[in-house]
């Protein structure tokens, strides 16, 4: 079961642990997820479309859109 991340700075803190990042733009919706995985654990994070670009933006790990 995915846990699901709050704010931006938690999101940021779980960056170190994630090997990849999947983002999902939900169609007809403001709310973009971001998805972190790490070797145990799903860690989701939902934001607004242009907040999502700017932290993908800065993101050194591989990512991938869904």
């Amino acid at each position: 079961m995915p846990e699901e991340l709050k704010t931006k700075e938690e999101f940021m803190a779980t960056l170190g642990l994630a090997s990849i990042c999947y983002v999902k733009r939900v169609k007809n919706s403001e709310t973009v997820k971001l998805k972190l995985r790490t070797k145990k654990r799903l860690y989701t994070f939902k934001t607004s479309p242009k907040e999502a670009n700017e932290i993908v933006q800065s993101l050194n790990i591989p990512v991938e859109e869904l």
